[in-house]
């Protein structure tokens, strides 16, 4: 997005809002993300398990009666945790039906790393776009999604209405940095929980915190987690960092033997509980970075960025083209890095709410599948995502 700066506090406010809208490969999860919206856990991953420690001590009161508090943050012996991709079958069409090339130069200077600014763009006539290894093995491929036009009833935003309620309750309760799994006993939550066929799951909440610094922001992502750290401090055209901040990703999910045991406990208390407490919280370590969102400026103008990444685990990984968009390959003449680009749709209506600019490559040196995106109807130009590009994929 490029807009006006103000102050970080004020303009991290939206932020704060936007920040759990991070998309997958498969982009039928987004489309229906505000239905999707109801927990964190809307994204389907599994990946390395875990162990909980069962040692558990109880918060100090601090005169709430529906609050249930712990003070010792849980540890988690696995340092990082992957987002996993989905892998799927399918032939490779690229090839078969031509290409038209054309070749266009970015904006601005070579980056601070040295990637030059000239990218070939090709645009297959059927819109199938393939990314490969330096094996020749496909690795991404597009696929076109008919976008559902996404639905809603009274019963569905009550339920939000209330899961937002019980995490603005634990979020109070969190410093900046610090994440929580919670259950909510509510007899009007869970009715309704069961009645959309969610059930009442274990939740989890973060406080994201803000950076100004990027050594500062870089640092952190290299001692959370495994999120890529090689984050540009300055655009291929000037902007500068500004400030940036990331989600963490829950550290476990419906799958996994320690997101059971802890759902149990939790169940348990609230089962004995004769006070009538509604909320049990219990905070634990954060051990794994979901996404970032950053922000460079130059001047008076803003350029925000979502950045996602996924671990490939093999077969091939879709990613969805929506009704109205187009995708290119963008071949990166400098590095010979190759990306997928997405331009959001123009079209108006129901079906094209969610379409957004995307940026996905692949990245072989670690193993991981990345994707920017410039936010919900705040599109930045071509031209300027050929500078992120330059910027980000070396």
């Amino acid at each position: 997005m490029v807009g006006q700066r103000s102050c970080v506090e004020e303009k991290m406010i939206k932020k704060m809002d936007a920040l759990g809208n991070c998309d997958e490969l498969d982009v039928k999860a987004a489309v229906m993300n505000r239905v999707m919206a109801i927990h964190d856990q809307q994204k389907t991953m599994g990946g390395e398990m875990t162990n909980l420690r069962d040692e558990r001590e109880p918060f100090s009161e601090t005169g709430d009666p529906v609050m249930q508090k712990q003070a010792k943050i849980l540890p988690h012996p696995s340092k990082f945790r992957k987002r996993l991709l989905s892998g799927v079958s399918a032939a490779v069409l690229l090839g078969m039906l031509g290409f038209g090339a054309l070749q266009l130069s970015g904006l601005g200077d070579l980056t601070e790393h040295g990637s030059q600014s000239t990218i070939d763009i090709t645009q297959p006539p059927d819109g199938a776009i393939t990314l490969v290894n330096s094996g020749g093995k496909a690795i991404v491929q597009t696929v076109h999604y008919n976008t559902p036009i996404p639905s809603t009833s009274p019963a569905i935003e009550k339920y939000l209405s209330l899961l937002a309620t019980y995490k603005e309750q634990v979020l109070a309760h969190l410093n900046a940095g610090e994440m929580a799994a919670y259950y909510v006993n509510d007899t009007e939550f869970t009715k309704l929980a069961k009645g959309l066929g969610y059930g009442n799951q274990l939740q989890f909440a973060f406080s994201s915190p803000v950076y100004s610094n990027h050594q500062d922001f870089v640092k952190k992502l290299k001692g959370t987690g495994d999120f890529w750290p090689e984050l540009p401090s300055i655009l291929a055209n000037g902007y500068e960092f500004e400030y940036a901040t990331f989600k963490a990703a829950p550290p476990y999910w419906p799958i996994d033997k320690e997101y059971k045991e802890m759902l149990e406990q939790f169940q348990k208390k609230a089962k004995v509980d004769k006070t009538g407490q509604k909320l049990f919280i219990e905070k634990i370590a954060v051990n794994a970075i979901e996404s970032a969102e950053l922000t460079y400026h130059k001047g008076d103008q803003t350029i925000e960025l979502s950045l996602n990444q996924s671990a490939y685990m093999g077969g091939i990984s879709q990613v969805s083209i929506l009704e109205g968009q187009t995708a290119e390959k963008w071949s990166m003449t400098g590095t010979g890095k190759e990306a997928v680009f997405i331009a959001a749709s123009t079209e108006k209506g129901e079906q094209t709410w969610s379409s957004r600019n995307l940026l996905y490559w692949y990245d072989e040196a670690s193993q991981t599948i990345r994707s920017l995106n410039d936010g919900l109807n705040e599109s930045l130009t071509r031209e300027q995502w050929q500078v992120i590009a330059n910027s980000f994929i070396r």
